[in-house]
């Protein structure tokens, strides 16, 4: 069988090129593996990795409330379900974990106007939580892809705990909205764990919680394909004449629970192993 056989000069070029292969490799790898983000709002500026979409800021703002440490969505509102009408939504990448990787969304929603304040006899329509779409900017509703919302839901008696499909109360694989009713509080921790499935066929488990100290209750879980990238904050609402959607997101983390690196990633570390045998210095007789 042929053998290649390299001089001393050209051997230790190759060592030292795939050498620095594997060193660009050890700084990339937990950039394409993971996209978390973890914030509380406490900074003078948003976290870098938070972007804000607002398409029309007649219907609502996002802003960084440095006083209370929250993020701001306020404005009339607009309803969220076949096209997205202008809503305002703050969104960051999902993190790429790879078949079998789980990613984790999670926040605080809190309604800063009390639940029984009424506006000419009619409760304040409002919806606020955690939402995926695929951009880009502006896009959003049934008609776009958007597949469901998660969220403190105050639209419609009764009040509680949704996931809502957009354009069919059908989430998924499911027939109709999943829901925990009566759940009268203007306060709850949301969170969605998402485990990618082979050709973007994930499941969705949804939990929330009233009280920090609180245990997870899981509300339900739907499976769908998805070729979403973003993971988003939204509120939508309606009957309101005074322009008082006034919501807060006390903190947003996006993270990987269990990551599981995409076959080219794989590739690069397998690269960066051979680069660091063939970086070692041979024995001398």
């Amino acid at each position: 069988m042929p053998t290649l056989t390299l001089n001393h000069s050209t051997s230790a070029r190759l060592r030292g090129t795939v050498l620095g292969l594997c060193l660009v490799l050890s700084w990339i790898m937990p950039c394409v593996v993971r996209a978390d983000m973890v914030t509380s709002f406490d900074g003078p500026t948003l976290d870098a990795n938070l972007h804000l979409d607002v398409p029309d800021p007649g219907v609502g703002t996002v802003s960084l409330d440095t006083v209370n440490h929250s993020l701001l969505f306020y404005g009339t509102g607009a309803d969220l379900w076949d096209t997205r009408n202008g809503l305002p939504y703050a969104w960051t990448d999902i993190p790429q974990v790879g078949v079998g990787g789980v990613w984790r969304a999670e926040t605080e929603v809190h309604y800063n106007v009390p639940e029984h304040v009424t506006d000419f006899g009619y409760n304040w329509g409002r919806i606020a939580g955690i939402t995926t779409y695929a951009g880009p900017d502006g896009s959003g509703g049934s008609y776009a892809g958007q597949e469901f919302t998660f969220q403190l839901d105050q639209w419609d008696d009764p009040y509680g705990v949704w996931v809502q499909g957009l354009g069919d109360h059908a989430p998924g694989n499911l027939p109709v909205d999943l829901h925990d009713d009566g759940l009268i509080t203007d306060t709850v921790r949301l969170r969605m764990d998402v485990t990618v499935g082979d050709a973007n066929y994930n499941t969705y488990d949804f939990y929330y919680k009233l009280l920090p100290a609180d245990t997870w209750t899981l509300l339900g879980t739907i499976q769908y394909a998805s070729d979403d990238t973003r993971v988003a904050l939204f509120f939508k609402g309606g009957n309101n004449t005074d322009g008082d959607m006034n919501v807060s997101f006390n903190y947003y983390n996006v993270t990987t629970v269990s990551g599981v690196p995409e076959p080219g990633v794989m590739a690069l570390a397998g690269l960066g192993a051979i680069g660091l045998l063939l970086a070692r210095p041979k024995k001398r007789s």
